[in-house]
Protein backbone atom coordinates (compact mmCIF):
# COMPACT_ATOMS: atom_id res chain seq x y z
CA UNK A 1 0.00 0.00 0.00
CA UNK A 2 0.98 3.50 -0.58
CA UNK A 3 0.61 5.10 2.50
CA UNK A 4 2.60 8.25 1.78
CA UNK A 5 0.31 9.06 -1.22
CA UNK A 6 -2.40 8.05 1.53
CA UNK A 7 -1.20 10.74 3.62
CA UNK A 8 -0.52 13.39 1.42
CA UNK A 9 -3.90 13.10 -0.15
CA UNK A 10 -5.34 13.57 3.55
CA UNK A 11 -3.05 17.03 3.38
CA UNK A 12 -0.29 16.03 5.53
CA UNK A 13 3.51 17.39 4.86
CA UNK A 14 6.07 14.68 3.65
CA UNK A 15 8.32 17.04 2.26
CA UNK A 16 9.75 20.58 3.50
CA UNK A 17 8.56 21.79 0.75
CA UNK A 18 4.70 21.12 1.05
CA UNK A 19 5.10 21.86 5.02
CA UNK A 20 6.60 25.17 4.15
CA UNK A 21 4.17 26.22 1.86
CA UNK A 22 1.59 24.95 4.62
CA UNK A 23 3.24 27.22 7.32
CA UNK A 24 2.93 30.18 4.76
CA UNK A 25 -0.65 29.62 4.27
CA UNK A 26 -1.67 29.32 7.57
CA UNK A 27 0.16 33.01 7.87
CA UNK A 28 -1.87 34.46 5.61
CA UNK A 29 -5.03 32.63 6.86
CA UNK A 30 -4.04 34.53 10.04
CA UNK A 31 -3.14 37.52 9.21
CA UNK A 32 0.11 37.66 9.88
CA UNK A 33 3.14 38.97 8.51
CA UNK A 34 6.65 38.21 8.29
CA UNK A 35 9.03 41.40 7.97
CA UNK A 36 11.74 39.59 6.66
CA UNK A 37 10.11 36.87 4.20
CA UNK A 38 13.28 35.41 2.63
CA UNK A 39 13.49 31.71 3.28
CA UNK A 40 17.16 32.35 4.60
CA UNK A 41 16.18 34.99 7.19
CA UNK A 42 15.75 33.87 10.77
CA UNK A 43 12.35 33.39 11.26
CA UNK A 44 12.06 31.09 8.49
CA UNK A 45 15.21 29.42 9.77
CA UNK A 46 13.90 28.89 13.11
CA UNK A 47 10.26 27.46 11.90
CA UNK A 48 12.35 25.14 9.68
CA UNK A 49 15.19 23.75 12.38
CA UNK A 50 12.06 23.38 15.18
CA UNK A 51 9.02 22.59 13.21
CA UNK A 52 9.51 21.54 9.57
CA UNK A 53 12.16 18.91 10.05
CA UNK A 54 10.61 17.35 13.08
CA UNK A 55 7.28 17.28 11.52
CA UNK A 56 8.58 15.64 8.13
CA UNK A 57 10.65 13.32 9.88
CA UNK A 58 7.69 12.47 12.33
CA UNK A 59 5.10 11.95 8.98
CA UNK A 60 7.81 9.86 6.99
CA UNK A 61 8.35 7.77 10.14
CA UNK A 62 4.95 7.25 10.41
CA UNK A 63 4.41 6.67 6.83
CA UNK A 64 7.39 3.88 6.47
CA UNK A 65 7.09 2.39 9.88
CA UNK A 66 3.50 3.26 11.80
CA UNK A 67 1.26 2.89 9.31
CA UNK A 68 2.63 -0.55 7.53
CA UNK A 69 2.69 -1.87 10.99
CA UNK A 70 -0.82 -1.76 11.75
CA UNK A 71 -1.93 -4.00 8.98
CA UNK A 72 -1.38 -7.65 8.71
CA UNK A 73 -0.77 -7.95 5.10
CA UNK A 74 2.62 -4.87 5.10
CA UNK A 75 3.49 -5.52 8.81
CA UNK A 76 6.98 -5.96 9.60
CA UNK A 77 8.34 -9.13 10.46
CA UNK A 78 9.29 -7.86 14.28
CA UNK A 79 5.43 -6.24 14.41
CA UNK A 80 4.15 -9.82 13.55
CA UNK A 81 5.73 -11.42 16.43
CA UNK A 82 5.47 -8.84 19.06
CA UNK A 83 1.34 -7.86 18.31
CA UNK A 84 -0.58 -8.96 15.25
CA UNK A 85 0.54 -13.10 16.19
CA UNK A 86 -0.23 -12.77 19.76
CA UNK A 87 -3.00 -10.86 19.64
CA UNK A 88 -4.42 -13.60 17.70
CA UNK A 89 -3.28 -16.48 19.41
CA UNK A 90 -1.01 -17.61 16.50
CA UNK A 91 3.04 -18.02 17.62
CA UNK A 92 5.80 -18.29 15.65
CA UNK A 93 7.00 -21.40 15.00
CA UNK A 94 10.82 -22.69 15.48
CA UNK A 95 12.60 -24.58 13.70
CA UNK A 96 12.66 -28.81 14.27
CA UNK A 97 14.98 -31.61 14.12
CA UNK A 98 14.26 -34.36 11.56
CA UNK A 99 14.01 -37.21 13.81
CA UNK A 100 13.64 -40.94 11.55
CA UNK A 101 14.30 -44.04 11.84
CA UNK A 102 17.72 -45.89 9.58
CA UNK A 103 18.37 -49.43 8.99
CA UNK A 104 21.48 -51.05 9.43
CA UNK A 105 22.28 -54.22 7.97
CA UNK A 106 25.68 -56.16 8.72
CA UNK A 107 27.26 -59.00 6.80
CA UNK A 108 27.50 -61.58 8.96
CA UNK A 109 24.99 -62.27 11.75
CA UNK A 110 26.55 -64.51 13.70
CA UNK A 111 26.96 -62.84 17.27
CA UNK A 112 26.03 -60.09 19.02
CA UNK A 113 26.90 -56.57 17.76
CA UNK A 114 26.07 -52.71 18.16
CA UNK A 115 26.82 -49.19 16.55
CA UNK A 116 26.89 -47.07 19.46
CA UNK A 117 24.75 -44.43 20.19
CA UNK A 118 26.37 -41.24 19.11
CA UNK A 119 27.41 -42.27 15.67
CA UNK A 120 26.97 -39.80 12.77
CA UNK A 121 25.21 -40.83 9.18
CA UNK A 122 25.78 -38.37 6.38
CA UNK A 123 24.83 -38.32 3.22
CA UNK A 124 27.31 -37.26 -0.30
CA UNK A 125 27.58 -33.45 -0.66
CA UNK A 126 24.36 -32.06 -1.75
CA UNK A 127 24.71 -28.57 -3.30
CA UNK A 128 28.49 -28.44 -1.09
CA UNK A 129 26.83 -28.86 1.78
CA UNK A 130 26.97 -32.95 3.67
CA UNK A 131 24.06 -33.54 6.29
CA UNK A 132 24.16 -35.48 9.27
CA UNK A 133 22.28 -37.51 11.06
CA UNK A 134 23.50 -38.59 14.86
CA UNK A 135 22.22 -41.79 16.69
CA UNK A 136 19.76 -41.00 19.42
CA UNK A 137 20.31 -44.90 20.57
CA UNK A 138 22.28 -47.81 19.69
CA UNK A 139 21.51 -49.78 17.10
CA UNK A 140 21.61 -53.77 18.38
CA UNK A 141 21.98 -56.87 16.64
CA UNK A 142 20.81 -59.84 18.20
CA UNK A 143 22.62 -63.42 17.39
CA UNK A 144 21.22 -64.36 14.12
CA UNK A 145 19.94 -60.99 13.11
CA UNK A 146 21.17 -59.23 10.18
CA UNK A 147 19.23 -56.44 10.45
CA UNK A 148 18.55 -53.65 13.14
CA UNK A 149 16.91 -50.24 13.57
CA UNK A 150 17.72 -47.42 15.45
CA UNK A 151 16.66 -43.47 15.63
CA UNK A 152 18.70 -40.92 14.19
CA UNK A 153 18.29 -37.28 14.45
CA UNK A 154 19.20 -34.29 12.25
CA UNK A 155 22.44 -32.16 13.90
CA UNK A 156 20.55 -29.03 12.97
CA UNK A 157 16.97 -27.76 12.64
CA UNK A 158 15.73 -27.29 9.06
CA UNK A 159 13.48 -29.04 6.26
CA UNK A 160 16.78 -29.93 4.09
CA UNK A 161 17.25 -33.08 6.20
CA UNK A 162 14.19 -34.60 5.24
CA UNK A 163 15.90 -35.97 2.20
CA UNK A 164 14.56 -39.33 0.24
CA UNK A 165 15.64 -42.97 0.54
CA UNK A 166 19.19 -43.97 0.31
CA UNK A 167 20.14 -40.26 0.92
CA UNK A 168 21.80 -41.22 4.52
CA UNK A 169 24.18 -44.11 3.80
CA UNK A 170 27.98 -43.28 4.94
CA UNK A 171 29.52 -43.74 8.36
CA UNK A 172 31.50 -40.96 9.53
CA UNK A 173 33.32 -43.14 11.66
CA UNK A 174 34.02 -46.53 9.19
CA UNK A 175 31.70 -49.36 10.63
CA UNK A 176 33.60 -53.05 9.45
CA UNK A 177 31.09 -54.92 8.11
CA UNK A 178 27.74 -52.57 8.33
CA UNK A 179 26.21 -50.59 6.10
CA UNK A 180 23.48 -47.77 6.58
CA UNK A 181 20.57 -46.48 4.72
CA UNK A 182 17.40 -44.80 5.37
CA UNK A 183 14.24 -45.91 4.26
CA UNK A 184 11.58 -44.26 1.53
CA UNK A 185 9.26 -43.77 4.61
CA UNK A 186 12.15 -43.53 7.59
CA UNK A 187 10.92 -40.28 9.08
CA UNK A 188 9.25 -40.26 12.19
CA UNK A 189 9.46 -36.25 12.83
CA UNK A 190 10.28 -33.87 9.55
CA UNK A 191 12.49 -31.14 9.95
CA UNK A 192 11.11 -27.58 9.96
CA UNK A 193 13.16 -24.40 9.39
CA UNK A 194 12.07 -21.53 11.90
CA UNK A 195 8.83 -19.92 10.02
CA UNK A 196 9.71 -17.21 7.53
CA UNK A 197 7.61 -14.08 7.70
CA UNK A 198 5.38 -14.70 4.66
CA UNK A 199 4.76 -18.52 6.06
CA UNK A 200 3.59 -16.79 9.54
CA UNK A 201 1.74 -13.95 8.16
CA UNK A 202 -0.28 -16.32 6.15
CA UNK A 203 -1.09 -18.00 9.40
CA UNK A 204 -2.49 -15.04 11.06
CA UNK A 205 -4.46 -14.01 8.09
CA UNK A 206 -6.07 -17.41 8.08
CA UNK A 207 -6.90 -16.97 11.69
CA UNK A 208 -9.83 -14.24 10.41
CA UNK A 209 -11.43 -17.45 9.08
CA UNK A 210 -11.50 -19.39 12.17
CA UNK A 211 -13.72 -16.99 14.25
CA UNK A 212 -17.12 -18.70 13.76
CA UNK A 213 -18.35 -21.38 15.60
CA UNK A 214 -18.17 -24.01 12.38
CA UNK A 215 -15.52 -26.14 11.57
CA UNK A 216 -14.84 -24.40 8.22
CA UNK A 217 -11.35 -24.96 6.21
CA UNK A 218 -9.57 -21.86 7.33
CA UNK A 219 -10.14 -23.92 10.96
CA UNK A 220 -8.73 -26.80 9.85
CA UNK A 221 -5.89 -25.58 8.13
CA UNK A 222 -4.48 -23.34 10.99
CA UNK A 223 -4.96 -27.04 13.07
CA UNK A 224 -2.78 -28.05 10.32
CA UNK A 225 -0.42 -25.92 10.14
CA UNK A 226 0.35 -26.11 13.72
CA UNK A 227 1.88 -29.23 12.70
CA UNK A 228 4.51 -27.24 10.21
CA UNK A 229 2.71 -27.44 7.30
CA UNK A 230 2.61 -24.40 5.09
CA UNK A 231 -0.88 -23.28 4.60
CA UNK A 232 -0.45 -22.59 1.38
CA UNK A 233 0.94 -26.45 0.91
CA UNK A 234 -2.97 -27.65 2.10
CA UNK A 235 -5.70 -28.37 -0.02
CA UNK A 236 -9.31 -29.23 1.15
CA UNK A 237 -11.53 -31.30 -0.66
CA UNK A 238 -15.38 -30.57 0.58
CA UNK A 239 -17.42 -32.37 -1.75
CA UNK A 240 -18.30 -35.31 0.53
CA UNK A 241 -15.34 -37.79 -0.71
CA UNK A 242 -17.11 -40.40 1.50
CA UNK A 243 -20.44 -39.29 1.75
CA UNK A 244 -22.53 -36.38 3.77
CA UNK A 245 -20.50 -34.93 6.49
CA UNK A 246 -16.76 -35.96 4.96
CA UNK A 247 -13.85 -34.26 4.17
CA UNK A 248 -10.52 -34.45 2.88
CA UNK A 249 -7.36 -32.48 3.39
CA UNK A 250 -4.20 -33.13 1.06
CA UNK A 251 -0.89 -31.94 2.19
CA UNK A 252 2.56 -31.57 1.26
CA UNK A 253 5.73 -30.42 2.55
CA UNK A 254 8.31 -28.29 1.54
CA UNK A 255 11.41 -30.41 1.51
CA UNK A 256 10.70 -34.12 1.19
CA UNK A 257 7.57 -36.67 1.04
CA UNK A 258 4.86 -37.15 3.58
CA UNK A 259 5.88 -39.27 6.15
CA UNK A 260 3.05 -41.54 7.11
CA UNK A 261 3.91 -41.11 11.15
CA UNK A 262 3.16 -37.00 9.87
CA UNK A 263 -0.15 -38.07 8.28
CA UNK A 264 -0.94 -40.35 11.37
CA UNK A 265 -0.10 -37.69 14.08
CA UNK A 266 -2.77 -35.04 12.35
CA UNK A 267 -5.30 -37.55 11.87
CA UNK A 268 -5.56 -38.79 15.50
CA UNK A 269 -5.29 -34.95 17.14
CA UNK A 270 -7.95 -34.02 14.90
CA UNK A 271 -10.18 -37.54 14.53
CA UNK A 272 -9.49 -38.83 18.28
CA UNK A 273 -8.68 -35.89 20.47
CA UNK A 274 -11.59 -34.28 19.57
CA UNK A 275 -10.38 -31.43 17.91
CA UNK A 276 -12.71 -31.17 14.99
CA UNK A 277 -16.86 -30.07 14.05
CA UNK A 278 -19.38 -31.71 15.57
CA UNK A 279 -20.32 -34.64 13.60
CA UNK A 280 -17.36 -33.97 10.71
CA UNK A 281 -15.63 -36.80 9.40
CA UNK A 282 -12.27 -34.94 8.19
CA UNK A 283 -9.46 -37.02 7.64
CA UNK A 284 -5.80 -35.96 5.87
CA UNK A 285 -3.91 -37.71 3.12
CA UNK A 286 -0.82 -37.02 1.30
CA UNK A 287 -1.02 -35.12 -1.56
CA UNK A 288 -1.26 -37.16 -4.55
CA UNK A 289 1.72 -37.16 -6.98
CA UNK A 290 2.35 -37.60 -10.32
CA UNK A 291 6.01 -38.42 -11.19
CA UNK A 292 8.03 -37.50 -14.71
CA UNK A 293 11.03 -38.65 -15.91
CA UNK A 294 13.28 -35.64 -17.07
CA UNK A 295 16.37 -35.57 -19.21
CA UNK A 296 18.28 -32.62 -19.52
CA UNK A 297 21.00 -32.04 -22.08
CA UNK A 298 23.61 -28.98 -21.03
CA UNK A 299 26.53 -27.22 -21.91
CA UNK A 300 29.43 -25.73 -20.52
CA UNK A 301 32.09 -22.66 -20.70
CA UNK A 302 34.50 -24.45 -18.79
CA UNK A 303 36.00 -28.30 -18.53
CA UNK A 304 34.44 -27.98 -14.72
CA UNK A 305 32.02 -31.25 -14.07
CA UNK A 306 28.82 -29.16 -13.46
CA UNK A 307 26.31 -32.51 -12.96
CA UNK A 308 26.12 -33.38 -9.25
CA UNK A 309 25.76 -29.57 -8.58
CA UNK A 310 22.93 -29.47 -11.75
CA UNK A 311 21.04 -32.48 -10.34
CA UNK A 312 21.09 -31.08 -7.27
CA UNK A 313 19.73 -28.14 -8.12
CA UNK A 314 16.68 -29.42 -10.46
CA UNK A 315 16.16 -32.12 -7.55
CA UNK A 316 15.88 -28.93 -5.43
CA UNK A 317 13.04 -27.56 -7.74
CA UNK A 318 11.10 -30.85 -7.30
CA UNK A 319 11.38 -30.69 -3.50
CA UNK A 320 13.56 -33.21 -2.81
CA UNK A 321 16.29 -31.35 -1.22
CA UNK A 322 16.50 -27.43 -0.05
CA UNK A 323 20.26 -27.35 -0.94
CA UNK A 324 19.09 -24.43 -3.05
CA UNK A 325 15.90 -22.12 -3.69
CA UNK A 326 15.21 -22.31 -7.09
CA UNK A 327 11.00 -22.15 -7.83
CA UNK A 328 9.65 -25.26 -6.44
CA UNK A 329 6.67 -27.32 -8.28
CA UNK A 330 3.15 -26.98 -6.20
CA UNK A 331 -0.19 -28.16 -6.92
CA UNK A 332 -2.86 -26.62 -9.02
CA UNK A 333 -0.38 -24.83 -10.56
CA UNK A 334 2.13 -24.19 -13.24
CA UNK A 335 5.64 -25.18 -13.17
CA UNK A 336 7.53 -23.36 -16.07
CA UNK A 337 10.51 -25.33 -17.67
CA UNK A 338 11.59 -22.04 -19.61
CA UNK A 339 12.15 -20.32 -15.83
CA UNK A 340 13.75 -23.23 -14.42
CA UNK A 341 16.20 -22.52 -17.43
CA UNK A 342 16.66 -19.32 -16.49
CA UNK A 343 17.18 -20.02 -12.86
CA UNK A 344 19.81 -22.45 -13.96
CA UNK A 345 21.69 -19.67 -15.58
CA UNK A 346 21.08 -17.52 -12.63
CA UNK A 347 22.97 -20.08 -10.24
CA UNK A 348 25.43 -21.84 -12.15
CA UNK A 349 27.59 -18.92 -14.53
CA UNK A 350 29.48 -21.77 -16.30
CA UNK A 351 26.16 -23.08 -17.91
CA UNK A 352 26.70 -22.32 -21.47
CA UNK A 353 22.97 -23.98 -22.41
CA UNK A 354 21.11 -26.35 -20.75
CA UNK A 355 17.40 -28.18 -22.39
CA UNK A 356 14.96 -30.47 -21.19
CA UNK A 357 13.01 -33.45 -22.67
CA UNK A 358 9.81 -32.04 -20.62
CA UNK A 359 6.98 -28.59 -21.35
CA UNK A 360 5.73 -26.86 -18.71
CA UNK A 361 3.61 -28.80 -16.42
CA UNK A 362 0.34 -28.08 -15.37
CA UNK A 363 -0.62 -29.61 -12.30
CA UNK A 364 -4.26 -30.32 -11.04
CA UNK A 365 -4.86 -31.79 -8.02
CA UNK A 366 -1.60 -33.60 -7.35
CA UNK A 367 1.78 -32.90 -6.83
CA UNK A 368 4.46 -33.08 -9.31
CA UNK A 369 7.33 -35.32 -8.30
CA UNK A 370 10.46 -36.60 -10.12
CA UNK A 371 10.61 -40.51 -11.51
CA UNK A 372 14.36 -40.60 -13.05
CA UNK A 373 16.28 -37.69 -14.16
CA UNK A 374 19.78 -37.75 -16.52
CA UNK A 375 21.68 -35.55 -16.77
CA UNK A 376 23.78 -35.24 -20.29
CA UNK A 377 26.52 -33.11 -20.90
CA UNK A 378 27.40 -32.36 -24.68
Amino acid sequence: MKFKSLMEQAGLPLTEEKAAEQWREELKNQNISVANDSPFGPFWRTIEALITKPVVKLFNWIAQTVMPDLFIMTASRDALIEKHGPSRNVFIQTGLKAQGLLTFTRISSDGESAIVEGIEVVTDVIGGQVYKLVLLQEAYFKDGQSTAYALAEAVEEGAGFNLPANAYRYFSEQQDGVTVTNSADWLLRPGADSEDTESYRNRIRNVFGTAARWHINSVYKQIIANFHVPIDNIEIETQAPRGPGTANAYIYLDVGAVPSALISAINTHIRDKGHHGLGDDFMVFAMPTQSFNVVAQYSLHTEQDLNAELTAFIESAFRKNAAYKPTRVAHNGEFSISQLISECHEEFEQLKSIKFNIDDIHAQHWLPVLGTLELNRV
